[in-house]
């Protein structure tokens, strides 16, 4: 559950502060081109330079902070804010001590008056002088500090909204932990508990005693209890077990289901060593395809040898007892790996995101510029595929008020001039004398953006066809070609 709040957390401000920070410059660009004094336009320019120049330090310098207060020793203090405390009050209702530390160092960290100073940590790295930092910090406020109440949101709806257990709120909690029971990242004991909790949930209320170690079950019922502890595995279609690994899983169900038969009364508690060792072993067989590949054959490996010497001990408790170590470092290397795998692709999602906010930003550019023209079909594509990736790249490498990108988006309005009829004869030869250099900077742009040469080179040609269209529109085509 920790896991699940703080990975929710990085999420959000991963996704909030680039935007922030990509808002703040688009800021300073904007009030640059509405300047008509030079000295402050130059200022303007340059202030954005130096906040895209240090926008990755001040991200870098803001999430350390941040994960720093989160693994901290402060404690949340009731009054931050009521979300906040609402949420505290709900982790202690489930009655575990290290949610509770754990989320108080949460809630402190993500606080508003913490975040508030974390802007703190933004300055420095991005220069601001001290005229802009009011400017500055009323955009955090808006794009960060009004909108932090979603995060506060989504960290709610990962926890129960029913009330305290003795009100009648046992349908709540009932599913909450059934929804806890389907997260891949719990312990063997952590998922020993929630069973044995669920357990006394739904024996109260049904109104049935909590304890099942005096139920007389038959054969078959013992054999499905066993067998439910593998059917995570079977409804995943996603996985993809290689044969190996698929035939340790059915011999130590087997083997679970032996030991079921044999202690039939002491299996029954979720805590037999049995069922905490078989469900490690299936929550890791779940993580699997997430981790290295090299982790895979070692759990692979591992799941064999401690399968095999399972199956050539006298089945009981002790049995599974002594392979647990084994079973927690195979456990525990996979899926620290599934997990480091899973933050790489939040900040790689967290990436493409940003991409497609420009890629859209980079559209309305081209938008303006093509606004009430007629754009042949090869040049609708070009300008809003390749051409947009050169935008992209240029905009992404130098930044949105760079040389590169200016260059570049004068290249579209020479490409629409360019194939352009034009009735007079300076206009007509001018156009004829740029098809070189146009054809130069594109391959340039389409070497950058990787498009392969035979591509590149369609590309070029289209241009030339539309060209002579336009020459032949012109009404002066004829002699513009002989000269």
């Amino acid at each position: 559950m920790t896991a699940t709040l703080v990975s929710l957390t990085n999420a959000w401000f991963d996704d909030h502060l680039y935007r922030f920070l990509e808002r703040l410059q688009d800021n300073f660009h904007r009030r640059a081109l509405d300047s008509r004094d030079d000295s402050e336009q130059q200022a303007l320019l340059n202030q954005q330079q130096r906040i895209r120049s240090g926008q990755d330090e001040a991200y870098r310098q803001f999430t350390r902070q941040l994960q720093q207060k989160i693994n901290g020793a402060t404690p949340y203090i009731p009054g931050y804010h009521p979300k906040l405390d609402l949420l505290m009050q709900r982790c202690d209702q489930q009655q575990n001590p290290q949610l509770s530390e754990r989320a108080s160092r949460l809630c402190r960290a993500i606080s508003p008056m913490s975040i508030l100073a974390g802007f703190q940590q933004l300055t420095d790295p991005l220069k601001i002088d001290s005229q802009h930092l009011s400017q500055s910090l009323t955009l955090f406020n808006v794009l960060v500090m009004r909108e932090i109440q979603q995060l506060y949101d989504s960290l709610l709806n990962q926890l129960p909204d029913s009330g305290d257990e003795q009100s009648g709120g046992l349908d709540g909690w009932i599913a909450h932990i059934e929804r806890q029971l389907n997260q891949q990242n719990l312990t063997a004991q952590q998922r020993a508990l929630n069973e044995a909790r669920l357990a006394r949930l739904r024996s109260r209320h049904s109104g049935a005693p909590a304890s099942r170690s005096q139920e007389t079950l038959s054969d078959q019922q013992l054999l499905r209890e066993a067998a439910a502890i593998f059917t995570r595995c079977r409804l995943n279609r996603q996985q993809q077990f290689p044969p190996r690994m698929l035939a340790s899983l059915n011999t130590l169900q087997t083997l679970v289901s032996g030991v079921a038969l044999q202690e039939r009364r002491l299996f029954l508690n979720p805590l037999h060593p049995a069922r905490q060792l078989s469900q490690q072993l299936v929550s890791g067989s779940l993580r699997w395809q997430q981790a290295d590949p090299l982790l895979q054959e070692e759990f692979e490996s591992a799941l064999h040898r401690i399968v095999r010497k399972l199956r050539n001990s006298e089945l009981n408790s002790e049995a599974f007892t002594a392979q647990q170590a084994d079973v927690d470092h195979c456990c525990q290397q996979l899926v620290q790996s599934a997990k480091l795998n899973d933050r790489r692709r939040l900040h790689l999602e967290a990436g493409k995101r940003r991409v497609t906010r420009l890629r859209r930003k980079v559209h309305t550019l081209i938008d303006q510029k093509t606004h009430g023209v007629n754009l042949p079909a090869s040049v609708d594509n070009l300008l809003y595929g390749p051409m947009t990736s050169i935008l992209l790249y240029h905009w992404l490498r130098n930044g949105s008020n760079s040389d590169a990108l200016r260059r570049n988006l004068g290249l579209v309005d020479d490409i629409l001039w360019y194939i352009k009829p034009h009735r007079e004869w300076a206009l007509m030869r001018r156009a004829k004398a740029m098809g070189s250099d146009i054809e130069q900077r594109l391959l340039d742009g389409l070497k950058r953006v990787n498009v392969d040469d035979s591509s590149a080179r369609t590309l070029i040609d289209e241009l030339h066809q539309l060209r002579l269209i336009a020459s032949g529109l012109s009404g002066i085509s004829g002699q513009g070609d002989r000269h």
